[in-house]
C-alpha cells in the first residue's frame, strides 16, 4: 500500500482519536453548565453562572479540546499537504459533509438522550461510557465505510474540526459571559479556524421537515407542563400515516431529531416505498 492510499485511514484514525478525546469533556460541560444546542447557530447559554472553582474547571476542559483540537489540526494539515492541489483545497463534496454531519449529529443524539432533561446530571456517566466505547466507533465505522476517495476523507476530517470549533466558540461565550478571561489560554490554530470559516459558508439550515428513503419525517411537539414541550421526530408514509418516531427529548435542535430518526430508518433498512 502506497503512502497516499493510506491517507484516508489516516484521517478517519485521527477524527476518530478527535471524538474519543472529546467527546467526554464536551459532555461534561453541557451537564456542569446547562448550555442547550452547544455549537449551533441557536445556542441558548444559562441565565446564571457556577461558582468560581467549577468555571475554572470548565476552563480546564475547555483548554484541553483546543489542545487536542489543534493536534488534530496539524496531522490533517500536514497529511492533505502531500495530496496533489486539487485535493488539498476545502471545497466540500456535498457526499462527505453529510457523512460528517449524520456522524456528529448522531453523537450528538446520543448525548441527549442519555441525559434528556434540563438540568440534570449522567449519573455515574455509565451512558457516556456506553457511548464512547460502543456508540462511536460504531457510528464512525459506518460513516468511514460510505468514503470512496481521499478527498472525501479529507472533507469528512474538516467538518469535524469546524463542528468542535464550533462547540467551543459556545464554551467561549459561556465563559465570557461569566466573566472568565480567555487571554492567557491556548487559541484555535489557523488551520482549525480556516476551515471552520470555509465550512460554516456552505453549512445549511437546519429544517423541520425532509424527505427520506420515501418517509416524510417532521418534528412533532407534545406537551410537558404548561409552559414546556418536549419533542420527537416521525417518520410517516404517504398516506401521512406515522410509523416511527425518536424518544421524546427537550432538545430544540430539528437536525439532531433528523438524524435520529434517520438512523432508526438506515439501522433496520426501511424505506416507505
Amino acid at each position: 500500500m502506497t503512502t497516499q492510499s493510506k491517507i484516508p485511514s489516516l484521517l478517519i484514525k485521527t477524527a476518530e482519536k478527535l471524538i474519543r478525546q472529546s467527546i467526554p469533556t464536551i459532555s461534561e460541560i453541557i451537564v456542569k453548565t446547562g448550555i442547550q444546542n452547544v455549537g449551533l447557530p441557536n445556542v441558548e447559554l444559562p441565565n446564571t453562572c457556577l461558582i468560581n472553582d467549577e468555571l475554572q474547571k470548565i476552563l480546564e476542559f475547555r483548554n484541553s479540546i483546543v489542545n487536542q483540537l489543534n493536534a488534530a489540526s496539524k496531522i490533517t494539515e500536514t497529511l492533505s499537504k502531500s495530496l496533489d492541489p486539487l485535493t488539498t483545497s476545502v471545497t466540500t463534496a456535498k457526499t462527505s459533509l453529510n457523512i460528517a454531519k449524520t456522524t456528529f449529529k448522531a453523537i450528538g443524539t446520543a448525548m441527549i438522550f442519555a441525559n434528556p432533561v434540563p438540568g440534570s446530571v449522567i449519573t455515574g456517566y455509565t451512558k457516556v461510557n456506553n457511548l464512547l466505547n460502543n456508540d462511536i466507533p460504531l457510528i464512525i465505522t459506518q460513516a468511514s465505510n460510505k468514503l470512496t476517495s481521499v478527498k472525501e476523507a479529507l472533507d469528512y476530517n474538516n467538518s469535524i474540526i469546524s463542528k468542535l470549533v464550533n462547540i467551543l466558540k459556545s464554551i467561549d461565550q459561556y465563559l465570557s459571559g461569566c466573566n472568565i478571561s480567555l487571554t492567557d489560554s491556548p487559541t484555535i490554530n489557523d488551520y482549525a479556524s480556516k476551515v471552520n470559516q470555509q465550512y460554516s459558508e456552505i453549512e445549511d439550515i437546519p429544517s423541520n421537515k425532509e424527505i427520506y428513503q420515501g418517509f416524510t419525517l417532521e418534528i412533532v411537539e407534545e406537551p410537558y407542563s404548561p409552559t414546556v414541550n418536549r419533542r420527537k421526530a416521525v417518520a410517516k408514509n404517504n398516506q401521512g400515516i406515522i410509523l416511527l418516531s425518536t424518544p421524546l427529548t427537550f432538545s430544540t435542535d430539528n437536525q439532531t431529531l433528523l438524524t435520529a430518526i434517520k438512523l432508526i430508518i438506515d439501522s433496520n433498512n426501511l424505506k416507505a416505498n
